[in-house]
């Protein structure tokens, strides 16, 4: 049983899972992990022929909190404003900070407007992820949480006994759980509620209610209904647990820790709205080569540029493989990237097999980008995404043109998986060629110079490999692997404790380094001419 299979157990026939984003700034990749876990658990519950729905919202009534990473001094007058009332930054699409940040993570518009982007396939959209999106604007505004605010207000020393209890978090007695707009200058992060009288609240705006804004001290009294303010967050989970009648909902696990937001705002579920806390499920960070990432510092590959990168079967794989409680750290080079290529066509043959096993099945069909009961015959032919990489860079060489050169016919899924590998090798060449440049093969000139530089065995080792090669029949990446072993044998070198020496030699004339691809398999797509030119 997998953790999908364990969380959706004694579901009801209807499913809502629910999953949200606070746009404050550009959302680095570690905000995919959520999202993705998210459309998994309902996608698997279609498949039981339940009825789920993945709802994902916006976030947009939280403050203004910290100035976004590059914006300069553009948002100093807006902290402490709603995000919907900020105004987009510069060069993004939208009529508001949330709007553009939101739009740029998701590819959803809520501003509607007729644009050619709209026929543009968003990060969603690509990562085939199938959600209902909500904006807590239009919630608020419609005055679908205004009973439950009122609950909340009336409830009051209620939800400061839980706080105190539950978090050590002490409210002062006039305390409301309610943050207004101001109605002077417009900010929600610097507003203090009291006295509530069952239609209005009394607020004001202070200078020092928080250290990121300040308020511009006005009095008043304002309807807590309608979209004039905002539950604290932790009493709008449990809200939007309620309004909707969310079934599953992860989290992050700082929000799941004891004590936490989480345990927080399912005891104000139950002791104050009277309704079930959904099944939770928590999960751990997602990172690329161990950065820490940061929106609003600008650290780390945003969402957006990773779902560009990569294929979204292997993104979906990369981050739906491991456990949601185990922390995944993703090493976005070369290596890292073959390993994965490598990994999910494994998947794919066993999905695809005989006899598969029903978590391969299952983890296969999750990571596809468009769900589906077929699985298509995984690919025979498919080099080594490395291999595509430098191939890709040799001015000489067209990809389709050397596979046909190689006598190998694609079928429609392996020229589409291959096209797909090589678009990311374009992309790693372009955006990453620190990465890119270190398959890069050598020309003639710079190969023989490397060759000068080599050792009496190494050169008599590339001789008898060339030798053993030009008659080698199948020309098969295990064949090429055996015959690089035995070539060291017969000019007497143990490839075993010798194994460096070997395959420096044709690291060296091949891509004037030490280390390389796994050897076999890259001159099996190089092909038999190109292989023996380079060994000379």
């Amino acid at each position: 049983m997998t953790w999908i299979d364990k969380a959706l157990d004694g579901c009801p026939r209807q499913v809502v899972v629910n999953d949200s984003k606070t746009p404050s700034g550009r959302a680095h990749v570690g905000s995919l992990r959520g999202v993705l876990i998210h459309d998994a658990l309902a996608r698997v519950a279609r498949e039981r022929g339940l009825d789920a729905t993945f709802m994902y919202g916006c976030d947009d009534m939280d403050a203004v909190d910290e100035i976004p990473f590059g914006t300069g001094e553009h948002f100093v007058e807006h902290l402490g404003k709603p995000l919907w009332a900020a105004p987009a930054p510069e060069g993004l699409r939208g009529d508001s900070m949330a709007e553009a940040y939101f739009g740029e993570f998701t590819g959803k518009w809520f501003d509607a407007a007729d644009s050619p982007a709209d026929d543009t396939p968003g990060p969603f959209d690509k990562l085939g992820v199938n959600a209902e999106f909500y904006r807590m604007s239009d919630i608020y505004r419609s005055g679908r949480l205004d009973a439950v605010i009122d609950t909340f207000l009336r409830a009051a020393a209620d939800v400061r006994q839980i706080y105190l209890r539950l978090s050590g978090a002490e409210r002062a007695d006039d305390w409301l759980p309610f943050q207004p707009i101001c109605e002077r200058c417009g900010r929600i992060g610097t507003t203090y509620a009291t006295d509530y009288d069952g239609e209005t609240v009394a607020y004001e705006c202070r200078a020092d209610l928080v250290a990121w804004a300040t308020g511009c001290g006005h009095r008043g009294r304002i309807s807590p209904f309608g979209g004039n303010g905002k539950l604290p967050w932790k009493l709008e989970w449990a809200a939007k647990w309620k309004l909707f009648g969310v079934s599953i909902e992860g989290a992050g696990k700082d929000h799941m820790a004891a004590s936490g937001s989480h345990e927080v705002s399912s005891a104000l579920a139950r002791q104050v709205l009277q309704c079930p806390v959904p099944v939770p499920v928590p999960y751990e960070f997602f990172t690329l080569g161990g950065a820490k990432m940061s929106s609003s510092r600008g650290i780390g590959m945003t969402s957006s540029e990773l779902v560009e990168l990569l294929p979204p079967e292997l993104l979906r794989y990369v981050v739906l493989r491991t456990q949601p409680r185990r922390a995944i750290d993703f090493a976005l080079d070369v290596p890292g990237l073959t390993k994965a290529f490598v990994e999910y066509e494994r998947l794919w043959r066993s999905a695809a097999g005989v006899e598969p096993q029903p978590n391969d099945v299952q983890l296969y069909s999750v990571s596809r980008s468009l769900p589906g009961e077929h699985v298509p015959p995984a690919p025979e032919f498919s080099p080594p995404f490395d291999s595509v990489l430098s191939l890709s860079q040799q001015p000489h060489m067209q990809l389709d043109d050397h596979i046909a050169s190689l006598g190998v016919q694609l079928s429609e899924v392996e020229s589409a998986w291959l096209d797909d590998k090589a678009e990311v090798a374009k992309q790693l060449m372009e955006n990453r060629p620190d990465l890119a440049d270190r398959l890069a093969m050598l020309d003639t000139a710079e190969a023989i110079r490397q060759r000068d530089e080599l050792s009496d065995r190494q050169i008599a080792f590339l001789g008898e490999l060339a030798r053993r090669l030009e008659a080698l029949e199948p020309w098969s990446a295990r064949a090429i692997q055996d015959e690089i072993f035995e070539s060291a044998r017969g000019v007497e070198i143990d490839p075993k404790a010798d194994a460096a020496l070997v395959f420096e030699a044709l690291y060296k004339v091949l891509f004037g380094s030490e280390t390389g691809p796994r050897a076999g398999s890259y001159l099996e797509f190089l092909g038999r001419h190109e292989t023996l030119q380079r060994l000379g």
